[in-house]
């Protein structure tokens, strides 16, 4: 019998993919399913890519009518199971309007029990301290799937776009420059990482003695990225940069989709970066990580990756201060 279930998981990529085991190990305890995702227009193409949804809708971000539709819309279709993974309001209120036996939310906080008392909603209480895989296994006990989540290695069976053979090497460091190593485009109560041009490639020199270098940037460009694209980098195209380093390569690669970083680890031996979903999608190809996490919120960092393996951890600071560290956790 088919086995109709929806999903909410309207925020970020890095959202997505934690939860994917999840919805995979759900998807997999029926024999015949239909799998639908309700997304934002953060991760909606990434969602379309890995293939395991039906299908997948953008939840509107602003226009009420647009809501008012969408709710509409889905209000005409009946599922087995909902499970409300981002515990945001907007998804736990279109729920009610929606037909299914189980609905099962993922709450922040515990609040208005007789409100899920009401819409008959069951949900798992967020206490911001719990691992959170174990969290979702509760979900999953609570809607009567007694399988135990696996499938923490899922995109070993998602398609390559092939985005890496761009470059001529293989089983490269990959380093992913993005707008969290700098402390006015993030979070300003974090430490600050952000290294100076020369601090910057006396590092990626250091690197390169030993193994071919990829460097990534995020979508928010920024002084350093301009100085090493204008002064440091040959430029290929608009998109790829190259520098040699004796016999070793250093490329940079300008504002990559997230399908091109995923190609980019399939091929890399490691990965450094600040925390961000780049780092679970290396954790789901068995990628080595050297995660740049702020000491402060630590207990926050573990709930995220406690599933992960071969995982490191370099508390931010002076980049002066870490940049030894780094490189101990490379080798």
């Amino acid at each position: 019998m088919l086995k109709k279930i929806l999903f909410f998981r309207t925020d970020r990529i890095g959202d997505l993919i934690v939860n994917c085991p999840s919805i995979i190990t759900i998807k997999n305890n029926f024999q015949n399913t239909e799998v639908s995702l309700v997304c934002s227009s953060k991760n909606i193409t990434y969602a379309k890519s890995l293939n395991i949804f039906d299908h997948v809708y953008n939840f509107p971000k602003n226009n009420l009518i647009e809501k008012f539709n969408f709710i509409k819309m889905l209000s005409k279709k009946e599922f087995d199971y909902i499970f409300i993974f981002d515990g945001k309001d907007r998804s736990i209120i279109s729920s009610i309007f929606i037909k299914s036996n189980y609905k099962i939310a993922f709450i922040a906080k515990k609040k208005f029990n007789f409100f899920y008392k009401i819409t008959k909603i069951k949900y798992v209480n967020n206490d911001e301290k719990s691992n959170l895989n174990n969290l979702y296994q509760n979900i999953l006990e609570l809607s009567g799937i007694k399988k135990k989540i696996t499938n923490y290695d899922f995109l070993l069976n998602k398609k390559n776009n092939n985005f890496s053979l761009n470059l001529k090497t293989k089983n490269f460091i990959l380093l992913h420059m993005d707008e969290k190593w700098i402390k006015d485009l993030y979070i300003s109560k974090y430490k600050d990482v952000e290294p100076s041009y020369n601090e910057f490639t006396d590092f990626i020199n250091e690197i390169s003695k030993n193994d071919d270098l990829v460097i990534t940037t995020g979508l928010i460009n920024f002084k350093l990225i301009e100085n090493l694209k204008n002064n440091f980098f040959k430029k290929i195209n608009n998109i790829l940069y190259i520098k040699k380093n004796g016999d070793k390569v250093i490329y940079l690669i300008f504002q990559p989709t997230f399908e091109d970083l995923e190609s980019l680890l399939r091929n890399s031996k490691a990965l450094i970066s600040c925390h961000g979903a780049i780092i679970h999608a290396a954790s789901s190809l068995n990628v080595k990580i050297i995660d740049l996490v702020d000491e402060n919120y630590k207990n926050w960092y573990q709930r995220y990756t406690s599933y992960i393996k071969n995982y490191n951890f370099v508390y931010r600071n002076k980049f002066s201060e870490i940049k030894d560290e780094m490189l101990n956790k490379i080798y």
